[in-house]
């Protein structure tokens, strides 16, 4: 069949670099285009939460789903599908790896009491720096955890096959029926991960109600607390993620009674906020509550000193975490007042600060209507180009990975896990510059768990395209190696993350480490287990 492509193997080595280098930019303007057409389509407020939740992580794994893809079809696809391995296990590791190392060295801020001080944004050495994020990191590396377990439907039956000195077609016909049930299941996960998006984003519109009705000053502090602590996932005790969102709901009440805007509450300022909560201490009472906890004097109704460093001032911390102990005190929440509920306006409110998407230059011209229009004909323009040039250059990008394989000696997948995702994913890189550049946790939160969302699409939505070709082509999974390496190194990084919320500059040296020592695992076992 003709192709305008020129055909690798009759190119010398520095015809192949250029072809190789020209195919990588444009799958990278490609991947740009459909990032930034997506990005466009979040001006859209009737479109926003779908375009967040499902659309914006779907093309997010396009390339490297067609990578895969066209690494499966043709005569010596069994040879060939290694590079979509390489792009599979590439792309994974590179984007848990690269762009986390960047958000931490540059979103990095001094450490004050183990967390990063946003407030404080700068200088920042190499030491006593880091980044701090939202527990709800911690979730989302649990769901990442999870979808790793969808390769083990493939491997164990690939394992038990290889252990019986099956060779490859006596494989591929055994591994049919596994495949099947892997891709079932990866299908099954990929929609409910996608549901489980959608719920988050409405969610944060819930959320995002409330805070309009606080700062439209229809909702009181009392009912604020009320409704994060009736929506909380435990009605025991308030979770981590809990405590996340009561922080976003305080900021617009602390800025409502820091009367002077000095970023701190004075006991003049502290009185309103009392009030409002039921409660109304004489000049007594407030001077023995700003006193240092020393562990001599405890308030019997406030528990303990709300002025926790001393300096005479309630800062935004201790706002929240008097206003977290008020909320777990059932008899205190009995006596405070309740307004009405909430309105049903809704705003997207900030934690840190406030940030709107911002409407390209060229249409601030336009009235509204014509604005919506403009946008959704560029993002759809934008998109459907992005996908196009994905589609027609994923093959030849593949035929350069496999050719550069046999010319170096070496297997295709350790061409493609280096070179693949840089081309596929480079814009992640950028897009966690600049997130990290802005040093706020909502900023490092959001990023971070673009990067796990990534990672979730690979394990099930390009996963599922790799179990499809094996039970349509008549593949066999001979991959125990790659398939090992990528997933240590997905619970080494997930179990990291989880571990805690602040991360420093040696942090981040490790988890740059995790991408070379991907590769060294791959190879280990390969040579030394005789792995596949």
């Amino acid at each position: 069949m003709q192709t305008p492509f020129i055909e690798p193997g009759e190119t010398n080595d520095a015809q192949l670099f250029f072809l190789t280098f020209i195919y990588a930019y444009v799958l990278y303007q490609a991947s740009d285009l459909i990032s930034g057409g997506s990005e466009l389509l979040m001006l859209v407020p009737a479109v926003a939460g779908l375009v967040g939740s499902i659309v914006l992580p779907i093309l997010g794994a396009v390339p490297d789903g067609m990578m895969v893809l066209f690494s499966g079809v043709g005569p010596n696809a069994q040879e060939t599908v290694a590079v979509g391995v390489g792009a599979l296990a590439g792309s994974t590791v590179m984007l848990l790896t690269f762009p986390w190392f960047i958000c931490i060295i540059f979103g990095r801020v001094p450490l004050k009491d183990g967390k990063a001080d946003y407030g404080n944004k700068g200088k920042a050495g190499l030491c006593g720096s880091g980044i701090t994020f939202s527990p709800s990191i911690k979730k989302n590396c649990k769901i990442m955890l999870a979808t790793t377990l969808l390769y083990a439907v493939i491997q164990f039956p690939a394992t038990a096959e290889e252990t019986a000195g099956e060779d490859t077609k006596g494989q591929a016909a055994a591994e049919k029926q596994p495949a099947v049930i892997g891709l079932i299941a990866c299908i099954l996960a990929f929609m409910g991960y996608l549901v489980y998006c959608f719920m988050e984003a409405n969610e944060d519109k819930q959320l995002a109600a409330v805070v309009e009705g606080i700062e439209n000053k229809q909702i009181t502090i009392a009912a604020a607390l009320q409704f994060i602590k009736k929506t909380s996932e435990s009605q025991k005790e308030l979770l981590d993620k809990d405590r996340a969102r009561l922080k976003k709901v305080c900021k617009p009440f602390f800025r409502r009674y820091d009367f002077d805007k000095d970023a701190t509450l004075s006991k003049s300022e502290m009185k309103p906020l009392l009030h409002d909560l039921g409660y109304w201490p004489d000049s007594d009472q407030m001077d023995k509550m700003f006193a240092v906890a020393t562990g001599g004097y405890t308030d019997s109704r406030l528990q303990k000193s709300m002025d926790k460093d001393g300096d005479g001032k309630v800062n935004f911390e201790e706002f929240v975490d008097y206003l977290y102990k008020f909320m777990c005190d059932e008899s205190k929440m009995n006596k405070a007042p309740m307004p009405s509920e909430a309105p049903k306006c809704i705003k997207y409110g900030d934690d840190e600060e406030e940030e709107e998407e911002v409407m390209p230059e060229d249409l601030a011209h336009l009235t509204p209507s014509q604005q919506m229009f403009r946008v959704i004909m560029r993002a759809l323009w934008m998109m459907g180009l992005g996908t196009v040039l994905v589609l027609v250059f994923s093959d030849p990008m593949v035929d350069c990975l496999s050719e550069w394989g046999t010319r170096l000696g070496i297997s295709p997948f350790y061409v493609s896990f280096v070179l693949a995702p840089f081309a596929s994913n480079a814009s992640e890189l950028l897009s966690a510059y600049t997130y990290a550049c802005k040093k706020t946790e909502k900023n490092m939160t959001t990023s971070l768990s673009t990067l796990i969302g990534a990672a979730c699409m690979n394990n099930t939505f390009v996963l599922g395209i790799f179990l499809a070709l094996i039970y349509l082509q008549g593949l066999a999974w001979q991959f125990t190696a790659e398939t090992f390496a990528m997933v240590v190194i997905q619970w080494f990084i997930g179990l990291l993350a989880m571990s805690s919320c602040t991360q420093t500059v040696f942090t981040s040296v490790i988890i740059l480490s995790c991408y070379p020592g991907c590769l060294f695992l791959v190879w280990f076992f390969e040579n030394y287990f005789g792995w596949d």
